[in-house]
This record gives structure tokens, sequence and C-alpha cells, in this order.
């Protein structure tokens, strides 16, 4: 038989997958868990999303879908982000299987091999795999507790290098749930301001803040 391609010897397990195994067997032997691996909702999604789902099944044509996403998706995705301040077009948007798809796809189109990403920890296991898996260099910026698990802008600019190819910001943070203040964002932005790369903003969690806080993006703060 044939080999693999030997990038597949980069591919590893989710450990976020691995726990979650784990807690499901636990609970088979009737041990009481209260699990922190995946985020699933303790409750289904309304009613009327069932209907909507059922009525665009019943609805439904059979056609391919163009690539970006359906007209009616790829408007609500643009509605959306004009709601909250940053009015893109069409052409702009793009729909993906989860996070993670998107995410693969975006390290798959901007990355070569050797190029460096730079990754506040603590981080979402699941990117180190992927920049691994296309052949980047994930380098890793420790925010530790003392400072509220969130990364300076003093150690974003001694960390970028010849190598950095690409930033990788999660706001608000998984796993840590911390959020940052407009004003720490505008510091790391003015940063970034200074060099070449990208910028990979997962805010997946945009809408999921409480206490009082407010969800600020860079491209609010510097949308240069």
């Amino acid at each position: 038989m044939p080999a693999l391609a030997d990038r597949m010897k980069t591919a590893k397990p989710s450990t976020i997958i691995q726990m979650a195994e784990k807690v499901k067997a636990l609970k088979k032997q009737g041990k009481d868990i209260v699990s922190f691996s995946i985020g699933v909702p303790n409750f289904l999604p309304a009613k009327h999303i069932y209907d909507a789902a059922h009525a665009a099944i019943d609805h439904d044509k059979g056609d391919y879908l163009p690539g970006r996403g359906s007209e009616e998706l790829v408007a609500a995705f643009c509605t959306y982000m004009t709601s909250i301040g940053l009015p893109y077009g069409p052409t702009e948007v793009a729909a993906s299987i989860g996070g993670k798809h998107g995410l693969f796809n975006v390290f798959m189109a901007m990355l070569n091999a050797g190029d460096e990403v730079l990754i506040p920890t603590p981080y979402w296991t699941s990117y180190a795999d992927m920049i691994d898996f296309v052949g980047g260099k994930p380098v890793f910026l420790p925010c530790p507790a003392s400072q509220n698990y969130k990364l300076t802008p003093a150690q974003l600019e001694k960390a970028i290098g010849p190598k950095t190819k690409m930033f990788l910001f999660n706001n608000p943070s998984n796993p840590t749930g911390m959020v940052y203040t407009k004003a720490e964002i505008a510091a790391l932005g003015a940063v970034l301001e200074k060099h070449d790369l990208w910028i990979v903003s997962d805010d997946i969690y945009d809408r999921m803040i409480f206490d009082g806080e407010k969800f600020h993006s860079l491209l609010h703060t510097n949308p240069k």
C-alpha cells in the first residue's frame, strides 16, 4: 500500500477531544464529572431554529451553493459586521464549516514552511496543531496570571523577528475567558502597525461577555 503524505506524520489527536472522550468513559462508570473540555451548551437550540432548518430542507432545490456560502448567509454576516462597526461587503466575507475549518484554510493560504506564528498562551490547543500541520512554526508568548493572562506590547515587540509571518490574537480568550480592554488592544495594534505581518483575529466568543465588559477588535482600534 502506498504511504500517506509526509505531512500526516505531524497530525496529532486533538487534546480537547481526548479529554472529552475520557469524560464520557468516566460517566459511563457512574462517575459524577463536570467537563471543561468541549464547549457544548447545556441546552438545545430554540424551536424556531429547528423550524427554519426543516423549512430549508423542505424547500431545497439541490443546487450547489457559492463557495463563500449562500447569498442569504453572506448577507447576514455583512449585516452583523456592519452592526459592530465593521462594514464589509459580500466579496469580503466567506462562510466555513466551523471556526477550526476557517482557521485551517487561513493557515493553508498564508503560511509557508518555517513561517513563525506568534501565539499568546494559554491558548486553544488546535492552533498549534494546525500550524504544525501546514509547516508553520508556533511561537508561544507566555501570559501568566500575574499579568491577567494578557499579552503586553513589550512582549509582542520583542517576539517579532525576521521569520514572523503572523500574529494570532484570540479575544475573548479560550480558555481563560480574559477580555482585552480597548486601550490594551490599541497598544498592541500600535506595535503591529510597525511590522509587515498577517494578523488573524479569532473573535468567536465576541458575544459571550459578562460583568459589564465590552468586545473590541483590532479593526476598531487600528483599522489600517
